[in-house]
């Protein structure tokens, strides 16, 4: 079994789907059984993703069976329950519900973004990972993160003629994902201090074209802390000569160089 999660392009990108749909798609891919069924409650998906069930309208329980329901309404899943119903039930259900997995949208081969089982679980914990530290993480979300965790590593260059990286401006990130330019930023900060997710503001730029003093807001540069290699047995292990810093410091002279 791999000790990771593949969220597809079009979860992260399908900003309908609500900002819960990486967490959830997370949670099924981690629970999936070998026949493809995946087994739940929503007191059991509360408890696993860090969060107090409450069904009441327009909290977390109701908000799960809608991203739930959308899924199902895109063809995630093969058979599945009644999550309209689900819906209108009004209470936190120990009963279990079960749905099969269509592996077409699931078992992708590429286009995705990969978050390893231990980022999966420091990001779930992460008040706790994070306790003591000036790190601001009041009224933030593991949901969140995952889904900025999820966008990043999509976007990172992986062939080896490149730094690697991806570089990005915070609205671009926003319109891209629907979290907001200052969510992005908060988040931006917690996967740096988690050691996750490497990253650096390039030097602001003079706007030349303008008759008053007026700055060029230039994109954030990001690498992850550590990268895997395959050793002379084929098995995944870190690569020891990677160093995140010395990747980002290789983009952004090209960015400079370029004049990006």
């Amino acid at each position: 079994m791999p000790n990771y999660v593949k969220i597809p392009k079009e979860i992260i990108y399908d900003t309908a789907l609500s900002d819960k749909r990486v967490i959830i798609f997370s949670y099924l891919c981690a629970r999936r059984s070998l026949d493809d069924t995946v087994a739940f409650s929503t007191t059991e998906l509360c408890h696993w993703s860090k969060l107090k069930p409450n069904y009441r309208d327009g909290k977390i329980n109701q908000k799960y069976y809608n991203t739930l329901l959308l899924l199902a309404d895109q063809n995630y899943f093969e058979t599945f329950p009644d999550f309209e119903k689900c819906l209108k039930e009004h209470t936190n259900s120990v009963k279990y519900l079960q749905v099969k997995l269509n592996i077409e949208k699931f078992d992708i081969p590429d286009r995705f973004g990969i978050i390893y089982f231990d980022e999966l679980e420091k990001i779930l914990n992460f008040k706790e990972e994070l306790e003591g530290t000036s790190v601001d993480t009041i009224r933030m979300s593991s949901s969140y993160i995952l889904l900025l965790l999820s966008y990043l590593r999509l976007n990172m260059n992986r062939s080896s003629t490149s730094p690697l990286c991806c570089y990005r401006h915070y609205k671009t990130i926003s319109d891209e994902t629907g979290l907001s330019e200052r969510y992005v930023g908060r988040i931006v900060e917690i996967l740096d201090a988690l050691e996750i997710i490497k990253s650096k503001a390039m030097k602001r730029i003079k706007d030349n074209t303008s008759t008053r003093e007026k700055y060029i807001t230039t994109p954030k540069v990001f690498a992850d802390y550590r990268h895997f290699t395959k050793d002379s047995y084929g098995n995944q292990v870190i690569d020891q000569t990677y160093d995140c810093n010395k990747e980002i410091e290789k983009q952004i002279e090209l960015l400079e160089n370029n004049n990006i």
